[in-house]
Formats: structure tokens, sequence, C-alpha cells
């Protein structure tokens, strides 16, 4: 059952991520989690060389959304602030926030073109496989997070220590 989860990349960070193999893959669409994959949680400064990628991936053609759990002015300040349209209160790993990204990216027809960015296995890569979409899982940027998240990541190690098992056998 965990194999159908899998992330299908993991990345050390964002800027990581080769933006023409996802474009040999197909993918034409990213839904981009904002916590600690593009800003850092509790903060607002998103990095100068994450907006630079977040331009060239643009410049390249992808179509960009941000979805995050978090609530409506954190994610309005920082979807103003980049100027990339953004769902707030997600609800991930639940399939709504991915559906309303998917729509607006869209029209919710072209998902096996569409890659989710994120950091959390829990979230970000449960709710996306949920609806068999390409998923790149990172770092988190900081290790200071929401204590929910926290107690999320012991539980994570463990799984990410049994893909990474799993691929050397």
């Amino acid at each position: 059952m965990l194999k159908k989860f899998k992330p299908d990349m993991i990345c050390q960070s964002i800027l990581n991520i080769d933006l023409e193999s996802l474009i040999k893959r197909g993918i034409n669409y990213l839904i981009i989690d904002i916590d600690n994959t593009i800003v850092a949680w509790g903060e607002f400064d998103v990095r100068d060389e994450i907006i630079e990628w977040l331009k060239k991936a643009q410049k390249m053609g992808f179509k960009i959304c941000l979805v995050s759990n978090n609530q409506k002015d954190r994610v309005k300040k920082i979807e103003s602030m980049l100027g990339i349209p953004a769902i707030y209160n997600a609800k991930k790993p639940l399939k709504s926030g991915f559906l309303k990204a998917s729509q607006l990216l869209h029209q919710g027809k072209k998902n096996h073109q569409t890659a989710v960015i994120g950091d959390q296995f829990f979230t970000d890569v449960i709710g996306a496989k949920r609806l068999k979409l390409f998923v790149i899982l990172v770092r988190p940027l900081k290790e200071k997070e929401f204590f929910v998240t926290r107690i999320n990541r012991i539980f994570e190690k463990k799984i990410l220590k049994y893909y990474e098992k799993d691929e050397r056998e």
C-alpha cells in the first residue's frame, strides 16, 4: 500500500528541481505548496532565488498555482507578493484543494500534465497521489514548524527510510 503513495521525485529544495526534465515528462502545470516549500513556516519573505525559480518556470511556459492549508490572510499576502494564484485552507490531503487548483490551471482536464511540489508526505504527497498526480517531495526550508507537522515528521522519516530501502533492494 505504501508504494502507491511513493513520491515520483525527492529533491533537497524546489531550487534543485530540473524544469527541463519536467517538460520532457509532459508536465506543464505546477501546484506548489507554500509553507516550508517556498516560504519558511511563519514567515512572509520569499527568498530571491525562489522568486527567480518561479519566474523561470513561468517563462518556460509552466502555469502555477499555490496551494496551502494555511489561512486566507497569509496565503493572499503571498499570492499578492508573487502574482501567482493561490488556494487557501486547502484541507490537504483531501482532494478539494488540489481539485480547485487543477480547475484554476486547466479546468481539471490535464491532471496527467500536472506536478505537485511540497514538503510534507502526509499532506502534499498523499493528497496528490490520491488524484494520481506526479509528486515532487522537497525537504522543508526550516525546521521550525507547526506542532502537528513536527509530530508527522517522525512518521514521515520512517516512511522515507522505507522507500530508500525499497529502492536499494
